[in-house]
């Protein structure tokens, strides 16, 4: 008899009605839904962070890609530079300063 006993608390939803199973079904069911939800988020939220990673390794290769185009233009732009490229157009820097026309 004691066996018994011992085996009846470890498995004590025997001593459960089906009544009381069945009043507390929507509470059950609320918890099973709560628990999709959070399963749900979850892999949302792990897929959005894949996602962000995947932008932010984008954004700094553009960043790279932006910062080696903006020193190639600051270098073309360069007085020396430009003066050669025209110099091989066959133009020369003025020789006399410009005329200023003061109007009275």
């Amino acid at each position: 008899m004691a066996k018994k006993n011992f085996w009846d608390k470890v498995f004590f939803w025997r001593q459960f009605h089906s009544e009381r199973l069945m009043e507390n079904i929507s509470f059950i069911f609320f918890i099973g839904v709560l628990g999709l939800l959070y399963i749900g988020n979850s892999h949302y939220a792990e897929k959005q962070a894949r996602t962000i990673r995947k932008e932010e390794a984008k954004v700094q290769s553009l960043k790279r890609e932006h910062m080696q185009v903006l020193s190639t233009l600051m270098h073309e732009k360069k007085h020396t530079r430009i003066e050669s490229e025209v110099k091989s157009l066959g133009l020369a820097p003025p020789q006399s300063r410009p005329y200023r026309i003061v109007v009275k």
